[in-house]
């Protein structure tokens, strides 16, 4: 049997939309579409702003363009992220900042983050690795004291909430992502939300290569200008079309999603000798984006990743360092130093099949097969 990592979740209801945006739209941005996708996420979130963009990673280049950093200006980001995080600071003329992760949730380190603020530091990007909360109250609280701004990068997190409050909307700005990997998917697509007026209007002139066509648009102003720097993150009606349909399914696909993840919890439960299991935080609610098993010895990873493979199970390890990696000692240069628990679940965490069109007998072989190599370690 062949188990593929992830697949999208797409039916009739997904074609349907795009039918109907190709046949009555030319497909650009802030279509029919793209104006009813901005509503649920209003609805869904509760965040006064919305901006459809053409991938989390643009969403958050657009919030750091919006925020006049300079060259000497520092911003700290997760090591255990992707590249994206930390070229957004680079691409708005800024430097970023690479701090450790804790052992829980994989999420930045506030005490960590205490280490590494200079006087050039000015915000701190989170990562809601695996659609789990950073620690919240200790960030926010760091952040009040030094005077920064959190940006959430929110590409796992659409649909988790902490506090009952939506992920991705605690900070100064949030950024999801909508790649076919994710719970939501439009093939390549994302979103940036704010509370912030000031800023959401800066990012509007901004997306739209730096024009004041919203206004226009609106009849506030009587001219299409050029108003200030921007380039073009506009997301496709046509893909906006498919994740109205991915909305409207976003709390079945979340549901069949954990249904999983209890699955494999009650199956590796007696391994923890060996293993830690994912921890769900108080009063959290997950969307179950990644379910991973962290093994405390490299070579136990080692060997279940082969294994697995072996049996046609397409199970994956995650992010290379960043600080580690060619880019990120580049940036650092003699600054750069070790961060432990990034570079020991790098080599030790390993993420399981999980999507909502899994059936009972794939997820059956899976725990099967793992379990079998665990009783063998």
């Amino acid at each position: 049997m062949n188990i593929s990592f992830t697949k999208p979740w797409w039916g009739k209801e997904e074609i349907h939309n795009v039918t109907k945006s190709i046949k009555t739209t030319l497909g650009t941005g802030d279509g029919v579409y793209t104006a009813l996708l901005v509503k649920k996420m209003i609805s869904m979130l509760d965040v006064p702003y919305v901006l459809p963009v053409t991938s989390c990673t643009h969403g958050l280049e657009l919030i750091l363009a919006s925020l006049d950093l300079a060259s000497h200006d520092e911003v700290i980001v997760p090591s255990f992220t992707m590249s994206s995080t930390a070229n957004a600071v680079l691409a708005a003329g800024a430097r970023p900042v690479f701090a450790d992760i804790e052992k829980i949730r994989y999420t930045i380190d506030p005490e960590d983050v205490k280490r590494h603020i200079t006087p050039h530091t000015k915000g701190i990007i989170l990562v809601h690795y695996a659609g789990m909360p950073c620690l919240m109250e200790e960030l926010l609280q760091i952040a009040k004291d030094h005077h920064l701004f959190i940006i959430e990068d929110a590409a796992h997190a659409l649909g988790a909430t902490y506090k009952g409050k939506a992920l991705g909307t605690f900070g100064v700005a949030g950024a999801f992502s909508f790649h076919g990997t994710k719970n939501i998917c439009c093939g390549e697509g994302g979103a940036v939300v704010t509370y912030d007026k000031k800023l959401a209007d800066r990012m509007e002139i901004y997306r739209a290569n730096g024009t004041n066509r919203r206004a226009f648009l609106q009849g506030i102003v009587d001219k299409y200008t050029w108003v200030g720097k921007g380039t073009s993150f506009f997301l496709s009606d046509i893909l906006a079309a498919m994740l109205v349909a991915q909305l409207e399914k976003v709390t079945k696909i979340n549901r069949l999603r954990s249904v999983i993840a209890h699955l494999y919890t009650q199956a590796f439960a007696p391994y923890q000798n060996i293993i830690q299991l994912p921890i769900i935080p108080p009063q959290t609610k997950p969307n179950w984006h990644i379910y991973a098993l962290t093994f405390q010895e490299e070579k136990h990873a080692s060997i279940f990743l082969r294994e697995m493979r072996k049996k046609g199970i397409q199970v994956s390890m995650h992010y290379v360092p960043l600080h580690s990696s060619p880019m990120g000692k580049f940036i650092s240069g003699t600054q750069c130093q070790p961060l432990p628990t990034t570079e020991f679940i790098a080599k030790t965490l390993i993420r399981l099949p999980m999507y909502p069109g899994m059936m009972k007998k794939e997820v059956q072989y899976c725990i099967r097969t793992a379990v079998s190599v665990l009783k063998a370690l």
